[in-house]
């Protein structure tokens, strides 16, 4: 082969490897990104979601979190509610825009205080420790352990007779389960709107599970933050 015509396969070939290993390398970010963030399924499922990031679909403001198994989703993903399950009933983590909140020992609705933490502290049916700070997604709050100290002496809420209803969603509402024990987490201005998310599960498995579910929450990110 003449060498000005060896020259130009060689360039030839050079130019071909460089668009191989671009094209490449852009089709595997995408497979990784497509990865890294899921959309979170829109309802229950038996199956546990594959390990990685998942991404709210209904839900604003709109957030991600990672998970391992086994959590799976629990509840239909609603605009303003999310919910996970760890293996069956061993506990659960749930997220809430809050708007509004039932009066205590009513089902009178009124607007979600402005200081949601103090709400739940002076709540006369429920228990609280002391709230300590905490950073989600960039976004500041707080947190603390609440237990349902009693129930209202004739309770008559939607959730049945042994939870407190605590504040109505779009289509169902957030409870507590007098039973369980429970960490909240409270930010009170994600893009303007107040966020709950508490973890909660039978006292004699909620040991186990919380350092599983305060990892889940602490990955939670907030889009644009």
């Amino acid at each position: 082969m003449h060498r000005p015509a060896l020259v130009r396969f060689a360039f030839g070939v050079g130019v071909l490897m460089v668009m191989i290993l671009t094209l490449t390398a852009c089709g595997s970010g995408s497979a990784q990104e497509e990865v890294k963030a899921r959309p979170l399924p829109l309802y229950p499922t038996d199956n546990a979601l594959r390990p990685g990031e998942y991404h709210s679909v209904k839900f604003k403001p709109l957030l991600s979190f990672q998970v391992s198994k086994p959590w799976s989703i629990t509840a239909a993903q609603l605009s303003d509610f999310i919910e996970l399950g760890y293996e069956g009933e061993t506990g659960f983590i749930s997220v809430a825009n809050v708007e509004e909140v039932f009066k205590p020992g009513t089902m009178n609705v009124v607007d979600a205080p402005k200081d949601l933490v103090g709400w739940l502290q002076q709540h006369p049916y429920l228990k609280t420790s002391k709230p300590e700070p905490i950073t989600l997604g960039g976004v500041r709050g707080e947190q603390l352990e609440v237990l349902v100290d009693h129930l209202p002496k004739d309770p008559n809420g939607y959730c049945g007779s042994d939870c407190l209803d605590i504040a109505p969603l779009s289509n169902d509402e957030a409870f507590f389960k007098e039973v369980n024990k429970r960490r909240v987490f409270v930010l009170e201005d994600v893009k303007g709107d107040t966020v709950m998310i508490w973890f909660a599960g039978p006292p004699d498995t909620f040991d186990k599970f919380a350092p599983e579910a305060r990892k889940v929450v602490e990955s939670v990110k907030w889009e644009g933050s």
